[in-house]
């Protein structure tokens, strides 16, 4: 049986939707169905992805975040003071947003998607969120002054609420939650840009779980990166400084020898958890089991393999007003590749 408590099978989440949510959004942007009549559409999609989860054997069980327009959406479309740019778009096709009064939030960031998926598994559920520092440097701009001052203030207002929303997640009995934040990929290998420097981004994550309690099997991790900047040394005083912060598991790519040359995973304090991507989910081929296995070998040389985890080196489907770069089905021959090596390094325990 699995060790639940390490989550050892895992999937970041942002699943590629299926047709049924795409054509139902269509619809309702065309005025064919009502909101309620969506919600719908997305609950059967839930459940059935629920279903294709338990058939994967994954440790923890997730919406796929079918129910977000990107990964940002939980944070942005619950909380009054984000605001979108009209036709504004980020290089890599992100609808961009910025802040143009106080943050107010107006309902629950998860919690409301997470007790549907409670209601309809007995199995450990995961939640994923933006990461508070993240938000706030994608969001702050000369408008936001008017409310705060600094990116910095208005992380850590966005922090609060996240802190308040995981205390929720877990009272109600979501097990694992995670936190994403691409932008200590750039931090890591030494290179910073933004509104927030690197000790500025370490201190308001940071916040959202100092002194979070928490239940023995209730994780909280921090997703450092997608697979960019992999190309440079990393500083190890700024990776010493992120993992000494309150979070349970680090999350990383690995699905090359780049980021296996990065040697992330022996600056993972040993009473952490650590997250290994270990298949590439951009890419639709499948990895070779040899070279995973070898790579693995050299993060279990360096970390203790019972506090390591598997799963793709990001979410399917950031966005999903792009395209997916894979099936629905070359989705889910990667899942299974995850779940092959897990049952390789741990067997019949896996």
């Amino acid at each position: 049986m699995a060790n639940l408590f390490s989550y050892r099978i895992d999937n970041h989440g942002d699943n590629i939707r299926p047709d049924t949510i795409q054509a139902g959004r269509h619809a309702l942007r065309a005025g064919e169905i009502t909101a309620d009549e969506l919600r719908e559409i997305e609950d059967a999609a839930v459940l059935d992805f629920l279903t294709y989860q338990r058939h994967l054997t994954l440790s923890c069980l997730s919406d796929g975040n079918f129910r977000d327009g990107d990964y940002r959406s939980s944070v942005l479309q619950s909380v009054s003071g984000f605001t979108k740019v009209p036709n504004a778009k980020t290089a890599d096709g992100l609808t961009v947003w910025t802040v143009d009064g106080p943050l107010v939030q107006k309902k629950p960031i998860a919690a409301d998607a997470a007790r549907f998926l409670l209601e309809n598994t007995g199995f450990p559920v995961k939640v994923k969120l933006p990461s508070a520092a993240h938000i706030a440097a994608q969001t702050y701009s000369d408008d936001a002054r008017r409310a705060y001052p600094g990116a910095a203030a208005l992380g850590d207002a966005i922090a609060e609420l996240l802190r308040d929303e995981i205390e929720l997640l877990f009272e109600i009995g979501v097990a694992f939650v995670q936190l994403d934040n691409p932008d200590y990929a750039a931090f890591l290998a030494g290179r910073d840009s933004g509104e927030l420097s690197f000790d500025e981004a370490v201190e308001i994550d940071a916040a959202v779980v100092a002194g979070l309690e928490r239940e023995e099997q209730q994780k909280v991790a921090l997703t450092i990166g997608w697979g960019e900047h992999l190309d440079a040394e990393i500083d190890i005083a700024r990776a010493e400084k992120l993992f000494a912060t309150g979070y349970d598991k680090f999350t990383f790519p690995y699905h090359s020898d780049a980021a296996v040359a990065q040697n992330l995973p022996s600056l993972v304090p040993d009473e952490k958890q650590i997250g290994l991507g270990i298949v590439d989910a951009d890419v639709a081929a499948l990895e070779d089991i040899d070279t995973v296995m070898s790579r693995l070998d050299v993060a279990i040389e360096q970390h203790e393999y019972d506090r390591i985890g598997l799963l793709p080196h990001r979410g399917f489907q950031q966005i999903h007003y792009l395209p997916a770069a894979l099936t629905v089905a070359e989705q889910r021959r990667k899942l299974e590749l995850v779940e092959t090596f897990a049952t390789m390094v741990w067997g019949n325990e896996a």
